[in-house]
């Protein structure tokens, strides 16, 4: 494992601004054995001649504009390495990055399908990086979602986005090719794939940085779901379920991956005004599931229908029911949107 081959797969469109600062933070890893591969999904911006430029150092693919998944499953194709890091053009690695994942793999299982995330400081454009201002995920090692996706039908996303995760060969065999015809948040099929048929493993170490600069897809995304709005077409959360569904399949693993009849899409449905649906399926999950965590989405929602006449009736007789766990603190527990989000499984 000492001298394992690592792939960094960078996958970049129309962000050559960003890019040689992503591809220069690659070729300076204090870990040796790297090879890099460099994406480009039809940008006409420059970017090729710039990638070009770095001649023999790096291995590029030149494609046409076919989305982000295209582009990961481009990578994943031409890369070798038995661990795969990904890196989004517009962030960076710190110097030690390769070589801190190196030495988490070297104490882990081979032959399980891994994912390994870390921590990334945000930076804003032509400012400095925040100390205080961290992004992702928390939680305890090992962490698999299959049983809280059979019983909840949906999952968290409990990494960090796309430059702060990386996986094993064996995960890759299991998850690639990725569906093609969704356009960004292709990081989605790949975390929430990994939480089914393997293992993710959180380290706290902060090994890049995140730029923010008002063009950052998955940043915008992630933001809207934090305050109660996914942001997803209805074709990408089919083509979602279908392929996590699959996965459960192909690995003999129970159950059925439905966004629409999971807690998750309550948000997207109070702010479509559904309130009857709504009302029912808050009800209906509260009576077969009957939890802290069915509570702690019950309690969210009825806050957020706080100025309407039915969310306080929901949440008096939501909470009537739950009076003998009321006063135990909920699973789930939001924070900042600029700190490590702290996930917990439902006990």
């Amino acid at each position: 494992m000492a001298d394992t081959l690592i792939s960094i797969l960078i996958n970049n469109y129309n962000y050559a601004q960003f890019l040689r600062e992503a591809i220069d933070s690659t070729l300076c890893q204090s870990y040796p054995h790297v090879e890099v591969i460099v994406v480009d999904d039809g940008s006409t911006d420059g970017s090729r001649d710039l990638i070009s430029s770095y001649g023999s150092k790096l291995t590029a693919v030149f494609k046409k504009n076919g989305g982000q998944a295209s582009a990961f499953n481009a990578g994943v194709a031409a890369s070798r390495g038995d661990i795969l890091c990904f890196l989004d053009s517009d962030d960076y690695f710190h110097p030690n990055k390769i070589a801190r994942i190196a030495e988490v793999y070297r104490n882990l299982d081979p032959t399980k399908p891994l994912m390994v995330h870390h921590l990334l400081r945000i930076c804003r454009t032509d400012m400095q990086p925040d100390p205080e201002e961290l992004f992702g995920t928390i939680h305890d090692n090992p962490l698999n979602l299959a049983e809280y996706a059979r019983k909840y039908k949906f999952l968290v996303y409990a990494a960090s986005p796309t430059t702060g995760f990386s996986i094993n060969r064996r995960m890759a065999d299991l998850l690639f090719p990725i569906p093609e015809n969704i356009g960004t948040s292709a990081d989605c099929f790949i975390v929430y794939g990994a939480s089914l048929v393997g293992e993710l493993h959180h380290i706290s170490d902060v090994l890049g940085g995140y730029r923010i600069h008002g063009n950052n897809h998955w940043f915008s995304r992630w933001s809207r779901q934090k305050i109660g709005k996914g942001g997803w077409s209805v074709e990408f959360i089919e083509t979602l379920d279908r392929y996590l569904t699959q996965k459960l399949k192909e690995n003999q693993l129970p159950g059925r991956i439905s966004y629409s009849d999971s807690m998750h899409c309550w948000e997207d449905m109070a702010l479509d005004g559904r309130w009857t649906k709504l009302a029912w399926k808050i009800a209906k999950a509260n009576a077969a599931q009957h939890d802290r965590h069915t509570w702690g989405y019950t309690e969210n929602i009825c806050k957020q229908l706080s100025k309407l006449a039915l969310g306080p009736l929901l949440y008096r007789f939501m909470k009537k029911h739950y009076r003998r766990i009321r006063a135990i603190p909920l699973d789930a527990e939001d924070v900042s949107h600029f700190a490590p989000w702290r996930f917990y499984l439902p006990r």
